[in-house]
């Protein structure tokens, strides 16, 4: 990458002062403050004692300080902290992870105070296709009453499993999900016999005629063909995308932020890539497929290492501000925060980088950097009906929060007053790599029907086009606006945000809006000052939290919404022009709101 150095000669010498230690830790380094350039900051870091430099990025103009990402001892870094305080943020590097699919799974059960059942069981699962073949690489899990054992599937369709302390009847629950091609299975206490093959049958997937229910439940099905997001540009900074895939192969732009500009951008050994592509930009194929609800956006694709950390996301917000991006789309997170992530993202969003993000999908507090006020954060929900009676979709709903319409929250999505808005997350039908379709949970692919529906905003609102084109945080937080300004509630603001966001609505297309859900009459802003004030006194001033940003929804502007109508609407009535003319003139400061 341009905009990333490996400070050979200075690794170099710090590398061979580096002891080896089990206790290394990696680190972000960066000025307290603009003015610093990446090779003064080498040179300082230099000057201790084992502090290994992995890479640094350079300052950015006047907006950004340099960064350095250390590998250093946590005695050596206590002294580096000591020497330098008041003049560099210094964090620990978290990892991040995927706002996968997996999270309608039960969580294993807790392992303390165990009364064994027995000494414990071995058994042979087999997945297999209605048809009789057999579906390798298959996630198998069974959840017992105190353990719970998983694995993959062979080629042969089978995976052999231990459940320590379990007797075959005290097994719970059996989940088996397919890669691809299939509807996964949920069995509540499944019949299975020790020493033996146990065979289940998955259901095949079906690819729909037409949209599936996370795009008619966003009124993607109420705008007009022409509405496609071309002019706008999206990054996905996720596991990397399987242009394989017939449906993405004309997918032309992307980096491994790790590896350069090689394409192995365009694989996806992780599976978590593919799916959100495939909903943001698939094109439209012959016959049953999918389709992307901005398929004529660009999408450039920034693959995150299996191992990725937050100094990860820096690189790709880098990457964003070269390339000029429009519209971020995140699958990846952590609990903790990063205070030079966060300056990173607020420069992005003062260039005009819009920021969505998936809340996670560990059923506890909105990861970072969704928690950022300068960051979409999206949950999750589900639609009941929408997946087999045995299916692990089935399995979620049960255990679900009910809300407006036949819609649920499920159990695995992050919740709180950060969150900004919800989208299909459950039972979602997506491209999987190598060129395959799959049956998607998560919040991450919600994000991405929250992204796909920003680009189209941005490519043909009109706002976009006159007071908001320029590329700032004034844009970013209009956008941010319409989104959830034009939202449906569907439920409890910390579970749902705004609402269920709605493209119809978005976009200026005069028809009726779906009934709102009722939603719990709260005081969100008071709640959520309480919250801070609390968050605060928590975590106090001690060194590991001092630089922890600040967490809240997404800001947006205070401006009245323009919903301009469509201009590929052949009809435009007389009250629409009314309707236009008087929010322009609300927009100029000419009319009040009334």
């Amino acid at each position: 990458m341009s905009e990333t150095s490996d400070a050979r000669g200075s690794a170099s010498r710090s590398r061979r002062r580096q002891p080896v230690s089990a206790r290394n830790r990696q680190y972000m380094i960066a000025p307290a403050g603009l003015g610093v350039t990446r090779q003064t900051l080498v040179d300082r870091l230099n000057k201790f004692e084992n502090i290994e430099i992995l890479r640094t990025y350079a300052e950015r103009e006047n907006i950004c300080p340099p960064i350095a990402v250390v590998r250093a001892p946590d005695a050596a870094a206590a002294v580096l902290r000591r020497s330098v305080a008041g003049a560099f943020v210094i964090e620990p590097d978290h990892t991040l992870r995927a706002a996968s699919f997996v999270g309608a799974l039960p969580q294993p059960p807790t392992l303390s105070a165990i009364t064994a059942f027995g000494p414990g069981f071995t058994v042979t699962i087999q997945a297999s296709s209605a048809s009789g073949g057999s579906i390798a690489h298959a996630a198998v899990q069974l959840v017992g009453e105190q353990a719970t054992a998983q694995g993959l599937t062979d080629r042969d369709g089978k995976v052999e499993l231990t459940l320590l302390g379990e007797l075959p009847e005290t097994v719970a629950e059996l989940l088996i999900r397919a890669r691809s091609g299939h509807w996964g299975l949920w069995r509540h206490r499944p019949e299975l016999r020790a020493g033996s093959v146990n065979n289940f049958a998955l259901e095949p997937l079906s690819l729909p005629e037409a949209l599936d229910w996370s795009g008619r439940a966003m009124r993607f099905d109420q705008l007009p063909a022409e509405c496609r997001g071309g002019g706008s540009k999206i990054a996905l900074i996720d596991s990397g995308v399987a242009t394989s895939h017939k449906q993405l192969s004309k997918i032309a732009h992307g980096i491994d932020i790790r590896g350069g500009e090689q394409r192995s951008w365009s694989q996806d050994d992780i599976g978590h890539g593919t799916p959100c592509a495939g909903i943001i930009s698939a094109a439209v194929a012959d016959g049953r497929s999918i389709r992307g609800y901005a398929p004529e956006s660009e999408l450039h694709v920034c693959r995150l290492p299996a191992d990725a950390r937050c100094s990860d996301l820096v690189a790709a917000l880098d990457y964003c501000l070269q390339r000029e991006i429009d519209v971020a789309c995140l699958g990846f997170g952590c609990e903790r925060g990063s205070a030079i992530v966060e300056q990173r993202i607020a420069a992005a969003k003062q260039q005009g980088v819009g920021i969505i993000a998936a809340a996670g999908n560990s059923s506890g507090a909105v990861l970072f950097p969704a928690s950022s006020p300068h960051v979409i954060a999206v949950g999750a929900i589900g639609q009941l009906g929408s997946y087999p009676d045995d299916s692990p979709q089935a399995a979620a709903a049960a255990a679900a929060v009910p809300i407006a319409r036949g819609l649920f929250v499920p159990p695995f999505s992050c919740r709180g007053p950060e969150l900004d808005l919800c989208a299909p997350g459950v039972a979602v039908i997506a491209c999987q790599s190598p060129d395959g379709y799959a049956i998607c949970d998560g919040t991450s692919v919600a994000t991405a029907h929250v992204t796909a529906l920003a680009a189209l905003i941005l490519a043909h609102h009109s706002d976009f086009k006159g007071g908001f084109a320029r590329r700032d945080f004034q844009r970013v937080e209009r956008l941010f606006q319409v989104l959830k300004g034009t939202a449906q509630p569907v439920g409890h603001p910390w579970q749902t945000g705004a609402g269920l966001p709605d493209a119809a609505r978005a976009l200026g297309v005069w028809s009726a809006p779906q009934p709102p859900g009722a939603t719990l009459n709260t005081e969100l802003a008071e709640m959520r000052s309480a919250l801070r004030q609390l968050k605060r006194l928590h975590l106090g001033t001690d060194e590991a939290n001092l630089f922890e940003p600040l967490r809240g929804p997404a800001n947006v502007t205070q401006l009245p919404l323009n919903p301009v109508p469509w201009p590929f609407v052949a009809e435009r009535t007389a009250e629409a022009g009314v309707r236009e003319l008087r929010a322009a003139m609300m927009l100029a400061g000419l009319s009040d709101a009334r």
